[in-house]
């Protein structure tokens, strides 16, 4: 909740299903996009998403951002009203929201599939920057290279080597005995990307 008030949902940024969109874009409530994973965010003043449809030009070539679309296009066979997201050109978040509960705490991710922000626009580049840069402010970092070393009280198994930033409430569960954890057999695959 603390993530979605500063990025300014429900006013400034509103959040979508991901990786496909129908337009006009279905919009989720926070607590629907709590039980999806992953999320778009889109903020409507830097634009919306940009879909793509087979014979796109984002679905043609060899580079990995075309191969990637292809293989999408194929493991999630859109209905005729859908489309995919054209990662290097819209200025959208991918969310994956972390699930809390009394077993397990699962790891939230947050940034942007472009291959390069700054070719979407600077100011796309800009917010996801802050938008990072506000995780690493407000949270506390319990893993990373160090992995158990960093924080030897808590119990955290990560098979990554990612830094993570706990926000307080995640970091009071932690402190609390919740393990932290990034699998859940319950929760969907996302769909292959390339993310940041």
């Amino acid at each position: 909740m603390m993530l979605l008030d500063y990025l300014g949902e429900p006013g400034t940024v509103t959040l979508h299903p991901w990786p496909l969109i129908k337009m006009p874009l279905t919009a989720l409530s926070r607590e629907e996009a709590l039980e999806q994973s992953p999320v778009m965010v889109v903020d409507h003043q830097l634009g919306l998403p940009i879909p793509v449809r087979q014979g796109d030009a984002a679905m043609q070539g060899g580079s990995v951002s075309s191969v990637l679309n292809r293989l999408n296009w194929e493991r999630l066979t859109p209905a005729e009203d859908e489309a995919l997201i054209d990662s290097n050109a819209s200025p959208t978040i991918l969310w994956s929201p972390a699930r809390l509960d009394a077993e397990v705490i699962l790891p939230s991710s947050l940034g942007s599939q472009a291959d390069s922000m700054a070719q979407i626009s600077k100011d796309y580049e800009r917010w996801v920057n802050r938008s990072m840069s506000w995780i690493r402010r407000k949270g506390t970092r319990v893993w990373g290279l160090e992995g158990r070393q960093m924080r030897p009280d808590l119990n955290i198994d990560l098979s990554f080597i990612n830094t993570v930033f706990a926000l307080p409430g995640a970091l009071q569960s932690l402190e609390s005995g919740t393990p932290g954890r990034n699998s859940d057999a319950k929760r969907a695959e996302p769909a292959v990307g390339n993310g940041q």
